[in-house]
């Protein structure tokens, strides 16, 4: 309901701004846009993310393994089959999305490579648990609602930086920009999903001992404490995207956000597996 909800009061906002500040032609071709952002939102939250996130779709024979993973846990939690994707990024992410009744499962790359069959079982379980019990939806729209607003927060700005004359200046606001933006998104996302979504697949995932211990030891070789989840590492790799596209930025926005293995992967649970 609060995904909902927030979606709900940006559209409005956008709908009232561009009734207060645009006329005649201006202002139907900005409730074209408006009409067009409310068709995707509901029709296609979950394309769009795919598209925030320059996923591509996995070829059942270049990863058979993944393919066969992820059909046998869709089988085993009666849930319909996922399509299956991977993107480039800088952390070891997956994530699911679901609208109505299409499922779709994105991995990074370096970690689909990486990752043994047992490995991808156990990821692709804890993903499709989420479709089980009814959470991957409202995953996926807030992710699509701070997805787009990294999007369109990225995209104007770059167009208003690339009329400053010099590119250490715009390299300077650049990275202002991302040192700000990212805090706002986290906090954003938690008065959506809230820790509450991530201590319900913790205990979700009680109930099947066998697959949380196989989770648990994928995250021993994913956990790099001062590698991926230490803020002085990420803000380095705020930094360095500086150098690569917007869309690359918008990416790293999603990644960044809270994701249920830094709450999953704790150290005790880490001990635990060992």
């Amino acid at each position: 309901m609060r995904a909902t909800f927030f979606i709900l009061l940006g559209l409005s906002i956008f709908g009232l701004f561009l009734w207060a500040t645009l006329s005649g032609a201006l202002f139907l071709l900005g409730c074209l846009i408006w009409l067009i952002i409310v068709v995707i939102t509901v029709g296609y939250p979950d394309t769009m993310v795919l598209f925030l996130l320059g996923a591509r779709e996995v070829r059942s024979s270049d990863e058979k393994d993944f393919f066969e993973a992820s059909s046998q846990e869709a089988y085993k939690l009666a849930v319909p089959m996922p399509r299956l994707y991977f993107y480039n990024g800088s952390l070891e992410r997956a994530f699911v999305l679901q609208n109505r009744d299409t499922v779709s499962i994105i991995l990074n790359k370096s970690l689909l490579e990486k990752s043994h069959p047992d490995e991808l079982r156990a990821i692709t379980f804890e993903l499709l648990l989420q479709v089980k019990k009814g959470m991957a939806p409202k995953r996926t729209k807030s992710m699509f609602l701070l997805g787009f607003m990294a999007w369109m927060i990225h995209s104007v700005m770059g167009a208003l930086l690339s009329l400053l004359p010099f590119k250490d200046v715009r390299r300077a606001a650049d990275w202002f920009l991302n040192y700000l933006i990212n805090p706002l998104l986290e906090v954003i996302f938690k008065l959506i999903i809230g820790e509450g979504y991530f201590k319900k697949l913790q205990g979700l995932l009680s109930d099947y001992p066998h697959e949380k211990e196989l989770l648990e030891k994928v995250g021993l070789r994913l956990r790099k404490p001062y590698s991926y989840y230490s803020l002085p590492s990420r803000k380095l790799l705020e930094l360095s995207s500086l150098y690569k596209s917007r869309h690359f930025q918008s990416v790293m926005a999603l990644e960044f956000l809270p994701h249920e293995w830094d709450y999953l992967f704790t150290t005790s649970e880490l001990k635990r597996a060992e």
